[in-house]
């Protein structure tokens, strides 16, 4: 099966999230020549502005048009094909009053936005989509509505009484959530400690952090030593939210090398999976 014929989509909350969490995935995949594309599902004008050369006063009421151009600035490196921006309002972090906003997308039906995901699905035909699992990766109310939405688009976009106008039936093949393994988090902090270091998280163990997957879970691992550069680079471009001293950044290149794997859970495959995997497509047949 030619890569060409390939297509991969990743559903994101806010703009930096595609390259935090799968940043080499989408650049290894486009090296390869299957076709991608980003959602994102919010403006991500809530979120703090770490920039020291961004005065909140100034850059503020610009945020989301600033964070659109930063997330097709880090695409452009990362070479992914398409980006689409659903532009609902940022929620804020989970508790904050933000979160019940009338524009955030936290207050959004569930309905309205599995109908905007699943056009988008009919519209790209990938045979695999990405998102996050049920917590959002760390709990965040965009990112929880982000799962919801996609999980219930995978499977409505493939059956013609549902959405009718979004267009026609679309079968993805499978789909993944992005993953953090413990193990892998006890390996950097093991490994920061031995080379005299701090650890990319602080003195947090593993059992404070959220965000991380339990080793069980994790199916499928991709080789992103290639295409660190350009992650790295791709992290860069969301200038707003990623300072220096950001782990992947800061990372001398023979270490940062030994953590270039990206992980996912298979959540959803048409066909019986064979785990664990080391290609997103492995099974997938091109439609």
């Amino acid at each position: 099966m030619a890569d060409s014929q390939l297509r991969l989509m990743a559903v994101h909350a806010h703009e930096d999230d595609e390259t935090i969490t799968m940043g080499g995935t989408l650049a290894t995949y486009a090296d390869r020549g299957v076709r991608t594309c980003v959602v994102c599902c919010t403006d991500g004008k809530l979120a703090t502005i770490v920039a020291p050369d961004m005065p909140e006063e100034t850059t503020r009421p610009r945020l989301a048009e600033i964070r659109e151009a930063e997330l097709r600035e880090a695409l452009r490196i990362l070479k992914v094909d398409e980006v689409e921006f659903l532009r609902y309002g940022d929620s804020g972090m989970a508790g904050t009053p933000t979160n019940f906003l009338p524009d955030a997308f936290w207050m959004v039906p569930i309905d309205e936005a599995t109908g905007r995901i699943v056009a988008q699905i009919r519209r790209f035909r990938p045979h695999v989509v990405v998102t996050y699992d049920g917590n959002g990766g760390y709990g965040h109310p965009d990112h929880i509505q982000t799962h919801r939405a996609t999980l219930l688009a995978v499977e409505a976009a493939r059956l013609k009484p549902l959405y009718k106008d979004a267009g026609e039936p679309w079968r993805v093949q499978k789909l993944y959530y992005t993953a953090f393994p413990r193990a892998e988090f006890e390996r950097m902090v093991e490994t920061a400690k031995a080379a005299g270091m701090e650890p990319p998280f602080g003195e947090a163990s593993a059992d404070e952090m959220e965000f991380l997957t339990a080793d069980e879970d994790v199916t499928t691992t991709i080789d992103t030593v290639n295409v660190i550069g350009r992650k790295r680079d791709a992290l860069r471009a969301h200038h707003s939210q990623i300072s220096e001293d950001w782990p992947q950044l800061t990372m001398p290149d023979e270490v940062l090398k030994q953590f270039a794997d990206e992980h996912f859970q298979l959540a959803m495959s048409r066909k019986p999976a064979v785990l664990p995997e080391n290609d997103l497509f492995s099974g997938v047949e091109a439609s």
